[in-house]
């Protein structure tokens, strides 16, 4: 199967040329857990069924996000509490720090592989479990070995959350429809969790904000494993290396993957070289933080008009102009070091990297569903991809601003975003309308073998479907 075919069978029922089943047996139905099938062919989608069910789900696979989020940002304010009480070294507090990361980038293609194999929800579930036995451990945690031990276990837990987690809400909703609201849910949470720990720690002790956060995964655990809901089953999955090839060939997923590595490398430049500018020029640390508090803002409210647009902003173009105007948002600190113009990229900046992370999770999941991957393999790749820009891009900028000025480093990082571009635009390919219509078996049309799922035509591949099989999604 090249990229511009489109899905065959395997992934979107019968081909042409193949004769339609003449008797069509009823749905079966099992609540709760496991699979059902709907008796119309080998159908890649699983909903949830009613709109009481499907809204309770996504508020509980967002609170996991947010609650994620929150417990990851929540040791930066308090690191110096932990750096005074262990006697930390500047290397173990990078270690303490990097640990999400590390294990995120170790973690996450494996686990979306074991997601596709074994079911996103048992895996969203056991990471839940996990976080919240991490997040007890850090609380409890005595010496350094037993913090950092916590910190590599809630960062499985938090890379599974991200893989499992939006699978499921992928398969939930094919299209990847609800996708969108988790970036804006991790926004939140970045913001909340730094501002609520740093106060609960001042008034509560050290322990307190990760009990606290320990507490309300197991609730939102519990919850999502009481939730009883009516889906249909999904395809049998790939094997890791067939889902890796697939999502590696499919356009949507090469575009998603490029905005991912430069909303994250452009992230760690800015959380190093901003506070060090703003701190030469004269402005407090609590100054400093409002800034970063703003830019979370934008943040939020960015993620939320974008997921707002619906299909209408999950584009391979809108992604493209978005890396363009992410390139450009960088200039007024490449001109100027004053702290209007610093202030001014990085509000710029940080609301272009949330339209980027906002619109790349639901457009992988399209290619998913086009190329035939399985879906945990490939936001386990994006999850991956994240985590590489994560430990790499402030590594690198560290190394540029030994040698460079922070203008000419903003510069570098500009010309390497537009580099990207220029690259993802060949990798991507021209975009193509189908050539021809047809008809097939089963009532789908097929436009070239580029038609999105659900029957909906996609022109050149950069349409995700509005809807799914059965009317809903």
């Amino acid at each position: 199967m090249t990229e511009e075919q489109g899905p065959v069978a395997r992934a979107q029922g019968p081909v042409a040329g193949e004769r339609a089943p003449t008797h069509e047996p009823k749905e079966q139905v099992r609540e709760g857990k496991g699979p059902v099938r709907e008796g119309k062919g080998p159908v890649a989608e699983m909903h949830v069924r009613g709109p009481g069910p499907a809204r309770l789900f996504r508020f509980l696979i967002y609170g996991l996000v947010l609650a994620s989020s929150a417990a990851q940002y929540s040791v930066v304010p308090i690191l110096p509490v932990y750096a005074h009480r262990f006697g930390l070294t500047g290397v173990q507090q990078g270690m303490v720090l990097g640990a999400t990361g590390l294990a995120t980038l170790a973690v996450s293609v494996p686990a979306g592989a074991l997601s596709d194999r074994f079911g996103a929800r048992r895996l969203t579930l056991w990471a839940g479990w996990l976080i919240s036995i991490a997040l007890f451990a850090q609380a409890v945690a005595g010496s350094f070995p037993v913090l950092l031990a916590a910190r590599l276990g809630f960062g499985i837990g938090f890379a599974v959350i991200w893989t499992a987690g939006l699978s499921w809400l992928a398969e939930a909703a094919p299209g990847g429809a609800g996708l969108g609201g988790t970036v804006a849910s991790a926004g939140v949470g970045g913001v909340v969790g730094p501002a609520l720990s740093g106060t609960a720690v001042q008034y509560f002790g050290l322990m307190s904000p990760f009990l606290a956060v320990a507490a309300g995964f197991a609730v939102l655990t519990l919850a999502l494993g009481l939730l009883r809901m009516r889906v249909i089953a999904p395809p049998p999955p790939a094997r890791m290396g067939t889902s890796l090839r697939a999502a590696t060939a499919d356009r949507r997923t090469i575009v998603a993957a490029a905005a991912i590595v430069t909303a994250g490398g452009t992230t760690g430049v800015s959380a190093l070289l901003v506070p060090a500018e703003l701190h030469v020029a004269g402005a407090s640390p609590g100054q400093i933080g409002l800034v970063f508090a703003l830019g979370g803002v934008l943040f939020v409210v960015t993620s939320m008009l974008t997921t707002a647009a619906g299909h209408r902003a999950v584009r391979m173009s809108v992604v493209m102009a978005g890396m363009l105007a992410l390139a450009f948002a960088l200039s007024p600190a490449v001109l100027a070091s004053t702290p209007f113009a610093i202030v001014t990229m990085q509000c710029a900046t940080t609301a272009m990297r949330s339209l980027l992370w906002t619109v790349s999770y639901p457009l992988a999941a399209a290619g998913a569903e086009r190329s035939g991957a399985g879906i945990g393999v490939v936001m386990g790749l994006l999850n991956g991809v994240w985590a590489a820009t994560v430990l790499l891009g402030p590594l690198a900028a560290g190394l540029a601003a030994g040698r460079l000025s922070a203008q000419a480093v903003f510069g570098l990082t500009a010309a390497a975003c537009l580099a990207i571009l220029a690259v993802t635009v060949l990798a991507a390919g021209p975009l193509r309308r189908p050539a021809r219509v047809a008809c097939v078996p089963g009532g789908d049309l097929a436009a070239g073998g580029d038609l999105a799922a659900g029957g909906d035509l996609a022109a050149g591949g950069d349409q995700m479907p509005s809807r799914s099989r059965s009317g809903n999604g």
